[in-house]
């Protein structure tokens, strides 16, 4: 997006009185940081917390166009974090930390073709205003835009705990498909036109919520365009395709469908 930036006034009510808010997409800078880590924190709560200043500042320098935030009034409110890599040689035999580097995104390739989610985040405060469906439809257009293949995402599945001893995880995302149940974070994926293209486990080793189970899902640009080879040369371009749903827990699915 080179911090290509669009706004939108829109009125917020609350009990007390309307508030004006003044919505921006752009791209994240270092000096979002402080901004970053308060929403993270407020987020994540009971995991990880914020990225370190240190894998902020290498998200950055790595892929600047895939670090996409919203701000209100001059401060951030949400973001979401990308990068992309070739995704034939990690494959879906991957845990979330390996295909991100451990957060500081040294898998990044940008000779790749997958734009990879590896986190999205909305401050509380701002729950209700749909800011969660933006960046996802700010990360297609990114994909669009680099002409890359698809967006993947590797999703939690925090309701299959409940259903565990009744059904497997396969069973149990073929109800979640069928809406014969809601899961917080499956049916907010599949709402936003993503399909599921595995079940792994050991994505996320100590998310006893899923029983360490995930669903990688994908989202196809269907304006893709493969390399092409030309007489005396060939026109080369950077091909990606991948996302990630935030893999950190979830209040409940109203809060996931506000976002």
């Amino acid at each position: 997006m080179t911090d290509q930036t669009s706004e939108n006034p829109i009125q917020h009510r609350t009990l007390e009185h309307p508030v004006q808010h003044r919505l921006k997409l752009r791209n994240l800078r270092l000096s979002d940081y402080g901004d970053v880590e308060e929403i993270m924190e407020a987020v994540y709560p009971s995991m990880d917390g914020a990225w370190s200043r240190e894998q902020f500042a290498s998200q950055i320098a790595r892929f600047p166009e895939g670090q996409i935030c919203i701000e209100d009034n001059g401060k951030v409110v949400a973001a979401t974090i990308s990068l992309i890599v070739d995704y034939g040689r990690h494959g879906d035999r991957h845990t979330y930390n390996q295909i991100i580097g451990d957060g500081y995104l040294t898998t990044h390739d940008p000779n790749g073709d997958t734009l990879y989610g590896v986190d999205v985040f909305v401050h509380p405060d701002y729950r209700d205003m749909r800011l969660g469906r933006r960046l996802y439809d700010a990360r297609k257009e990114l994909c669009e835009k680099l002409n890359l293949r698809a967006i993947i995402v590797g999703g939690r599945i925090p309701g299959y705990g409940k259903y565990a001893h009744d059904m497997t995880p396969q069973q149990y995302v073929e109800q979640v498909r069928a809406k014969e149940l809601v899961d917080p974070i499956l049916t907010f994926q599949l709402a936003n036109d993503f399909h599921v293209r595995k079940i792994v486990t050991g994505y996320l080793p100590d998310d006893t919520e899923s029983q360490a189970y995930a669903v990688l899902l994908e989202w196809l640009n269907i304006y893709y365009e493969d390399k092409e080879v030309l007489i005396g040369g060939r026109k080369s371009v950077v091909r990606v395709g991948a996302v990630q749903w935030q893999m950190r827990q979830t209040v409940s699915l109203d809060d996931m469908l506000q976002q």
